[in-house]
């Protein structure tokens, strides 16, 4: 049990600094594109960062599901990368199927991808938010 719950802790924390990596990177590459940002026609560059956003999020979630199908491949919980990457996204988006689970001696490790998925999902959103926050507020100080 134990290992079990240090194994997810160590998954989960590697997700979490995975995921401020990206969150960095798109920080970095907004405070570079400020400028232009300042510069019209904004509705147009407002649709291009929330793209930026968007592919951000996505690495985000695909990094975090892609870390926990390895460690099940690597410990032989599913017979296939396939069914190891789907029940991976099945929990981690906590949509919970049921249709592939893992075994009950290893059962806390995946309520443990779900707690992690849970934990994205509020770091996406706070990151979706305040990237559209800093560009409205980057292109209402050029109105003002």
């Amino acid at each position: 049990m134990f290992a079990q719950l240090l194994l997810g802790s160590a998954i989960t924390l590697v997700s979490l600094i995975g995921a401020a990596l990206v969150w960095w990177v798109l920080n970095e590459a907004l405070l570079w594109m400020e400028p232009w940002l300042r510069r019209p026609p904004m509705p147009a560059k407002s649709l291009i960062v929330v793209f930026m956003a968007v592919l951000a999020t996505m690495a985000m979630m695909t990094l975090g599901v892609w870390l926990w199908a390895a460690t099940f491949v690597y410990m032989l919980v599913f017979s296939s990368l396939e069914e190891a990457v789907y029940y991976s996204l099945v929990a981690y988006t906590t949509l919970g199927l049921g249709d592939v689970v893992v075994p009950r001696d290893q059962r806390l490790l995946g309520g443990m991808t779900g707690a992690n998925g849970f934990m994205m999902f509020g770091l996406m959103t706070a990151m979706l938010t305040d990237t559209l926050r800093h560009v409205r507020r980057v292109q209402r100080n050029l109105r003002d």
